[in-house]
């Protein structure tokens, strides 16, 4: 039993950790009940050995301690919002293997399928180096569906981005092999058996991706009978749609036909009936069929998408992006969003395809549906339709898993910019070796050979005489960034000293230029 292997492939917060107390009078074998809570310090190496034994352990709460059956763990790693690892709960405590398998080949994600506490199925996923909480939880978002996963708590991580001096102590997920060598927590194989530990050990390693293939992750279904309508149906349609759901999944399935095939729909009705429902060829009646068309006839439905069928198997993001989907049915059929391609430059530049037109925008109109509207009718002559506030939002993020970059011009770096005119301005323009005059004009120490600024005096030089378009405090990020230049306190005379920038001609024009993500404090800047 190799603890610290456990625990490194587990590595996650380390500030907090979640316990299960089991409720052994009540526990059933279908659900093992109980309470479970958080702790307000670190985990320990002797709570993940007790974990693996199967042995209790001791939780200091409140000056007493308890003890504690099981460890949980949030993936968040914090202060960096970073992950090693993701998984999605399935709600489910009695899993179909077989159709498990079946959906993870199909896909082809390297999940890893586990036994959870409450006999359900945990599937994780594992990176070889961190990735940031934000894109793992966007990408096993994307996935999903596939799973019949409604909830978006049941994506672990489940915050985004953890601040635990505010309070924020992240969602935890009870850890496997709990009593690993009589566990019900294990890794499942292909034909329902448990793993050894070894066994996962072994797993992990061939499963384990990088993060240009995490980001890389799709799950489109090769179905062509369902081609760009929704993702529900082609879900549903890929791996059969069990009796009690035909006549409500095939009043969906009308709506798709009566859109792709107006002039024949009918007929492909009767073709789909036979073609996707279990065991194959045991659809609805002849009569069944007839009053689904009849009642398509006599009113054009919209696609019921909070219908309990649906909802589960929903990825609005995807499914608006169709020309099949969602979107054909609020008027929306005109507003065909995509590609969306990107330059890497400090702010970043978004290029979106509206209705076959590319409109520029910044990383706030990109996220906000009216001021992107507002940019195509003023770049493009002619303004999108609207849609719901939350449907954009799930169009962009499937866009963004798709989008295409590329590295902008260096001299385009704002970075760039503001060192090049550094240069002029703290060792070619006019200079002074009057220490008092610092609040007009860069100071030059000759002894030193440093020169000194306030920054207000910079920053004027930059807004007056180079159209500078960017705040005070994002100035001030980039000059922290940018590698040749400190902070310090200048003695200016007597008791008074100044907060300067200090910069050695040597030092910074060497200093190499590295173009680093910066976190804008707002969003009024524009790109050059």
């Amino acid at each position: 039993m190799n603890v610290e292997k456990f625990r490194k492939i587990f590595t996650g917060l380390e500030e907090r950790f979640g316990y299960h107390i089991i409720d052994y009078e009540s526990a059933s074998e279908e659900k093992k009940s109980g309470v479970s809570r958080t702790s307000d310090y670190p985990h320990t190496l002797q709570m993940w050995q007790a974990h693996l034994r199967g042995e209790k352990f001791d939780v200091l709460v409140k000056g007493r301690t308890i003890k504690a059956d099981s460890l949980g763990l949030c993936p968040i790693i914090n202060k960096q919002n970073k992950c090693w690892w993701g998984a999605i709960d399935l709600d489910n405590y009695k899993p179909d293997i077989k159709e498990l398998f079946k959906k993870l080949k199909s896909i082809n994600v390297p999940f890893i399928p586990f036994r959870s506490k409450s006999g359900g199925i945990h599937l994780y996923i594992f990176v070889t180096e961190a990735v940031s909480a934000l894109l793992m939880r966007e990408k096993l978002h994307s996935i999903k569906h596939i799973f019949g996963v409604e909830k978006p708590d049941r994506i672990f991580p489940v915050q985004k981005y953890l601040d635990l001096d505010k309070g924020s102590a992240g969602s935890w997920i009870n850890m496997p092999y709990h009593n690993c060598k009589n566990t019900e927590r294990y890794m499942i194989k292909e034909d329902g058996s448990k793993a050894t530990l070894e066994e996962f050990f072994e797993a992990y390693e061939k499963k384990k991706i990088t993060p240009g293939q995490l980001k890389k992750l799709s799950c489109e279904l090769e179905n062509d009978w369902f081609k760009d309508g929704p993702p529900c149906l082609q879900t549903l349609a890929s791996f059969g749609i069990e009796k009690g759901d035909r006549s409500e999944v095939l009043l969906e399935m009308t709506r798709y036909l009566k859109l792709r095939f107006p002039d024949e729909w009918e007929n492909k009705v009767s073709l789909y009936n036979t073609k996707f429902f279990e065991p194959k060829g045991t659809g609805l009646s002849y009569k069944e069929v007839q009053s689904t068309i009849g009642s398509r006839n006599k009113k054009d439905y919209s696609y019921r998408c909070d219908s309990a069928h649906l909802s589960k198997f929903c990825n609005k993001g995807q499914c608006i992006l169709r020309k099949y989907g969602v979107k054909s049915i609020k008027g929306l059929r005109n507003a065909a969003l995509g590609p969306l391609s990107y330059i890497r430059s400090t702010p970043r530049q978004w290029f979106l395809g509206f209705d076959g037109d590319e409109v520029k925008l910044n990383s706030k109109e990109l996220t906000n549906q009216q001021l992107a509207r507002e940019a195509a009718t003023e770049q493009r002559g002619k303004t999108p339709p609207k849609m719901k506030q939350a449907d954009w939002d799930a169009a962009i993020i499937e866009l963004q898993e798709r989008a295409t970059g590329e590295d902008a011009p260096e001299e385009s770096n704002p970075m760039f910019k503001l060192k090049e005119i550094m240069k002029n301005f703290c060792f070619k323009s006019r200079r002074s070796e009057d220490r008092a005059q610092i609040d007009r004009k860069p100071f030059v120490d000759t002894k030193k050979k440093m020169v000194h600024f306030t920054f207000d005096t910079l920053f004027t030089h930059l807004v007056d005489e180079k159209k500078w378009k960017f705040s005070e405090e994002n100035t001030h990020l980039f000059l922290k960034k940018m590698g040749g230049v400190t902070r310090e306190k200048l003695h200016i005379q007597g008791n008074v000293k100044r907060n300067v920038y200090s910069v050695s001609k040597d030092n910074f024009e060497d200093e190499p230029l590295v173009p680093e993500k910066v976190e804008f404090s707002n969003e009024r800047e524009d790109s050059f």
